[in-house]
């Protein structure tokens, strides 16, 4: 209120005092850029003189504006009569009233341009006096004729751990909606050699916006960021548009540098922080099949020993099984009830393991009586006010298990998740993962029913709210009792302590780009999503350079009987499985080599925790190397810095030479290979680790 009132008071300023028409040239300068709006209305951002952004001001912003009788929808622009007006230091546009046909609608905007924090700032209030049209969303600013300078123009793109494209066309059009994993972090780069611009909202609520990038031609995109509507009065957030020099990493500082004026990254209990990754076993799938009962944990802590993962995570524990019955986490005696299942924790933390338990805090069993009775004040409903339903079916031969989607914006749902968290913490566990609430997007609840006055606030602000609320809870009972969640977004960076990976990233794609999230949050904690029951060679030293952590999954009998036995599984054990383990990585080596291979990682990792664990992650700033197939990257610690180097060639050596500016070589290691020569070739698939002094 204090903000829309400031605004107000600005709107009377500018008809109570004197203010600059648009007359000719208006401009805002920061330290390096200067943006400009001449006489015939075209706005232009100049940064050492190349032109970042060139477009007309009359598709500057849009609104939705949605019939409440018909339904029907309408977007409104900047008319001809449009003009700026410079009040201070503040280019502002001012409109009064809308024409829609022959009807003047109440709606008064007024969009605003500054300089904050050395970068230009687009923001706004709008009220609304019209009962008969509601906004539907605003999208401000649109900046069409975004340019793009070179060919070789690059795009970091929020996606899980990030993405990077390394020319326009092969990123096409493409839509970030924060927050969720799919939209990680609000804000993207784009980079041609030494410069780059920086598009991003700077919202200390987080609430939903939505980040549109589309390439046009060979050198020019459209950016624009919409925000949802469904209120008379509000405040646009700051959008912020910043040309810079340099690299990616100064857009990534930047971020940062806001995001820890706003909030406070939690304390991470240590144990977590210098562990190796996750053994995570599927107890009873979702057919009913029983791969494991509880008192089998003793024979699973000797299979962790000996791949050397210290954390082992119960799946399919419940009575329903993997995805049955939710939100009902509660022993099943067919796996030898809670006494059993209590004692086999307190036997693996006896012999030093570490014990995670699955719950699901997105999802309801629609064949419950949770929701029978609780489904009107828990769902999820979209505009239509219809159920969104989700399916889960992991074998060919079954019915699906239908799911609906619960809202964090309902207390009742929030309490169900609570309640089974904490019967988790009552079995002896040492944390627990709440599935599936970080990848989820930030979708629109529309049900009367919850907590949530605005639409976009059920998976924004509530489902912070969930989590922060759990968090309190347990680390009330138990300071060093964590909590994961699966997906990756800074939205939770603050409630969580874990994130399970999903998205590019946390797995090898096309375009994956890890350093985008790890080098803005270097203390981020992030498993590797590997769905199969062994450490593929590659996959697991691509974990180890970005500093992830790793993974296995134990889900199906042939998975179960390859980590008990060594039996090496084939496509018929897996022929009545939907989404199967990816059986070529399975079989690349024998289970014993592959568990050798792992132990030595891990060992190696922790060997050197200073940089792997408790390091910072700086990505290859300040390293200087060369090699055909060679990747590396530092962790800093103090005066030290480790160096990761990784030939990524699966069948042959690589020279390569690397050094690093201000530092002295001290010694060089390999996993499995305490002392190792500094700049001899590097085997194939193979990491060393450099360690430097800051002379």
């Amino acid at each position: 209120m204090k903000k829309l009132n400031q605004f107000m008071i600005m709107y009377l300023m500018i008809f109570l005092s004197g203010f600059q028409l648009f007359a000719g040239n208006i401009e805002l300068k920061t330290s390096t850029a200067i943006l400009k709006i001449d006489s015939k209305g075209n706005l232009t951002v100049t940064d050492d003189n190349l032109v970042q952004l060139s477009l007309p001001l009359s598709h500057l912003w849009g609104i939705t504006l949605k019939n409440s009788t018909s339904s029907n929808e309408t977007t409104l622009f900047p008319d001809e009569k449009t003009r700026p007006v410079m009040q201070g230091e503040t280019i502002m546009f001012v409109t009064d009233n809308y024409i829609i046909g022959e009807t003047t609608v109440p709606l008064k905007t007024i969009f605003t341009i500054t300089v904050k924090e050395d970068a230009f700032c687009f923001s706004g209030q709008i009220t609304n006096g019209s009962e008969k049209w509601m906004i539907k969303d605003v999208r401000y600013p649109d900046l069409s004729g975004t340019v793009a300078n070179e060919k070789e123009t690059k795009i970091y793109w929020p996606t899980s751990l990030g993405e990077c494209y390394n020319n326009p066309m092969e990123f096409g059009n493409k839509t970030s909606i924060y927050p969720g994993t799919w939209g990680s972090m609000p804000w993207f780069s784009i980079n041609s050699q030494e410069h780059g611009l920086y598009i991003g909202c700077h919202d200390p609520a987080r609430g939903r916006k939505d980040f549109r990038l589309k390439f046009n031609t060979e050198n020019t995109f459209n950016a624009s960021i919409t925000f949802p509507g469904y209120q008379s009065d509000f405040l646009l957030p700051d959008v912020i548009v910043k040309p810079y020099s340099g690299s990616w990493h100064n857009a990534s500082r930047y971020y940062r540098a806001w995001f820890d004026r706003h909030f406070k990254l939690p304390e991470i209990s240590p144990w977590i922080r210098e562990n190796s990754g996750l053994m995570m076993v599927i107890f009873k799938q979702q057919n009913g099949n029983v791969m494991w009962r509880y008192n089998d944990i003793d024979l699973l802590c000797d299979i962790a020993e000996k791949l050397n993962f210290k954390l082992i995570g119960l799946w399919g524990w419940g009575v329903g099984g993997h995805d049955r019955l939710y939100p009902n986490f509660l022993p099943d005696n067919a796996l030898g009830g809670r006494k059993e299942l209590e004692a086999a924790i307190k036997r693996a933390q006896e012999r030093g393991f570490k014990i995670i338990m699955y719950t699901n805090g997105n999802i309801m069993d629609a064949s419950t009586d949770f929701y029978t009775y609780n489904g009107i004040e828990t769902a999820h409903l979209n505009e239509k006010m219809d159920l969104n339903y989700e399916s889960f079916i992991k074998y060919n031969y079954l019915t699906p298990v239908v799911f609906t989607r619960g809202c964090p914006g309902s207390k009742v749902w929030r309490k169900a998740i609570e309640d089974a968290v904490s019967n988790v913490q009552s079995y002896g566990a040492n944390a627990v993962h709440v599935d599936q609430v970080g990848v989820k997007s930030a979708y629109l609840c529309h049900s009367t029913h919850h907590d949530h006055d605005l639409p976009q606030d059920a998976f924004a602000k509530y489902r912070v709210k969930m989590m922060h609320d759990i968090r309190e809870k347990l680390k009330k009972e138990n300071p060093d009792f964590l909590l994961m969640t699966e997906g990756t977004t800074d939205l939770l960076l603050t409630e969580v302590d874990v994130f399970h990976g999903l998205g590019p990233g946390s797995v090898i794609t096309a375009n994956a780009f890890p350093s985008l999230f790890r080098f803005t949050f270097p203390e981020s904690i992030i498993l590797q999503l590997n769905a199969i029951p062994m450490l593929p060679r590659y996959d697991a030293n691509y974990a180890t350079i970005y500093g992830i952590r790793h993974e296995i999954m134990c889900r199906y009998e042939a998975d179960a009987e390859y980590l008990a036995t060594g039996k090496m599984p084939d496509e018929e054990d897996y022929k009545t499985v939907n989404s199967p383990p990816v059986l070529g990585k399975l079989l690349e080596v024998s289970n014993k080599e592959a568990t050798s291979y792992a132990h030595q990682l891990m060992q190696f990792e922790n060997d050197h925790k200073d940089f792997f664990r408790n390091g910072t992650f700086i990505d290859d700033e300040g390293i200087e190397y060369q090699g055909e197939d060679i990747l590396a990257k530092g962790f800093i610690n103090g005066g030290k810095m480790g160096v990761v180097v990784w030939n990524r060639n699966v069948s042959e050596k690589r020279v390569f030479t690397l050094s690093v500016p201000g530092y002295r070589f001290i010694s060089a290691s390999e996993p499995g290979k305490s002392v190792a020569n500094q700049s001899s070739p590097l085997n194939a698939n193979s990491l060393r680790l450099l360690i430097f002094n800051k002379q």
